[in-house]
């Protein structure tokens, strides 16, 4: 019998981790020990979710000691049957659990960005490598069939050389709770989207990226985090990639969210439309076009009042191959085979490197360079 990777969720203050679950329940190389979840709301929500599986796949409610529930993290990383965790909470905790989770000899898998600074991104790299515990990013994107795609026929060679590169990752301008609280995210629509688009190009091109020049503003909501940006990236080898990463499409637009990516090539062009499976679905008891509660009544920082965002009298519903499933089985295949995953710590510094010279650049209103990994991070 194949050997299964003992899992433990931590936090579910970002809502991937929910997706995560889900794809721990279902893969045959992964046993879901336990979660672990402070706020009493989430936990229950979590559980729900675990029930409902239950229910679905064997027809009955589980036994609660089937998955071990947690009111703590700390309890969860101390426990010794968990091999390794995934961290999905505010983005300042990163830093503090994955560092806590290295020591406990767990492998960890963090929700995206990597950190809120390069200094912290550094610190938890170099935890993970002296425990000798693999660190995965959660660049679902990666795991895309047509990113994989995109990726074979360019390592192929089979349009010759990109010369330019132009990539999305764009949601309505409807987000609340902690993602636009900068004590608890370091930042807005940079911090949260670019990464996505960011190591597509880098990854599709094998190319690191050398300067970056961002503008960006709050222009739709009166937050105190920018919700709009334009980013244009050079990369090492020349070319030039853009990048719009923003919370700026309208409450009625029918998607959830919009990945997409234009490669430019010497004999062709490829373009990929990650979130382009769906269904649209029409639903008469939807609000009225225009229809906008306040976004401080309700959401993900709770409180009272309509639901927030509130759902488009049109929308796109997705299906298809989940990004997540493929993201949790290369994680629990590369820690099993004793080998790094498809995203790495590297690349999520990486990624927090980019970040911080397109917040420098914002600032600036200047090309920024971009930090290199193998010049700030030594052993």
């Amino acid at each position: 019998m194949n050997r299964k990777l003992r899992m433990g969720a931590i936090s579910f203050e970002h809502g991937h981790q929910y997706g995560w679950m889900r794809a721990m329940l279902r893969l045959p190389s992964v046993e879901l020990v336990a979660i672990s979840e402070p706020d009493e709301r989430l936990r229950a929500r979590a559980l729900a979710e675990i029930h409902a599986y239950d229910r679905l796949a064997f027809g009955h409610d589980p036994d609660q000691g089937d998955v071990r529930v947690y009111a703590e993290h700390a309890d969860l990383i101390g426990a010794t049957d968990i091999e390794a965790v995934s961290i999905c909470a505010a983005n300042v905790q990163h830093h503090a659990l994955t560092v806590a989770a290295a020591a406990a000899d767990k492998h960890v898998l963090c929700e995206k960005p990597l950190a809120v600074s390069l200094d912290e991104a550094t610190d938890m790299v170099r935890a993970c490598r002296s425990a000798e515990v693999q660190l995965g990013l959660a660049y679902p994107v990666r795991h895309a069939p047509a990113a994989w795609e995109a990726k074979q026929r360019l390592a192929a060679g089979e349009l010759g050389a990109i010369q330019a590169m132009s990539v999305t990752n764009v949601l309505r301008a409807a987000t609340v709770g902690w993602f636009i609280d900068p004590e608890k995210s370091g930042g807005g629509a940079i911090r949260d989207h670019i990464v996505h688009g960011t190591d597509l190009m880098r990854w599709l091109s094998a190319r690191e990226v050398r300067e970056i020049y961002c503008e960006a503003d709050p222009r739709m909501r009166d937050i105190p985090v920018e919700d709009t940006g334009m980013l244009i990236e050079v990369f090492e080898n020349g070319v030039i990639g853009t990048c719009d990463p923003s919370w700026n499409r309208p409450l009625t637009w029918p998607k959830w969210g919009d990945v997409t990516a234009r490669i430019l090539c010497a004999r062709g062009v490829l373009e990929i439309d990650v979130t382009g499976d769906y269904v649209a679905l029409t639903d008469a008891s939807s609000p009225r076009p225009g229809y906008a509660p306040s976004p401080r009544t309700r959401g993900e920082g709770g409180g009272e009042g309509p639901a927030w965002p509130p759902p488009p009298p049109h929308r796109h519903l997705g299906f298809g191959a989940s990004m997540d499933h493929y993201l949790l089985q290369d994680f629990a295949a590369s820690v099993l085979a004793g080998r790094a995953p498809c995203a790495s710590g590297r690349d999520g510094w990486a990624g927090v490197a980019c970040i911080e010279a397109a917040y420098a650049s914002a600032r600036t209103h200047r090309f920024v360079e971009v930090a290199q990994f193998a010049d700030h991070v030594t052993w």
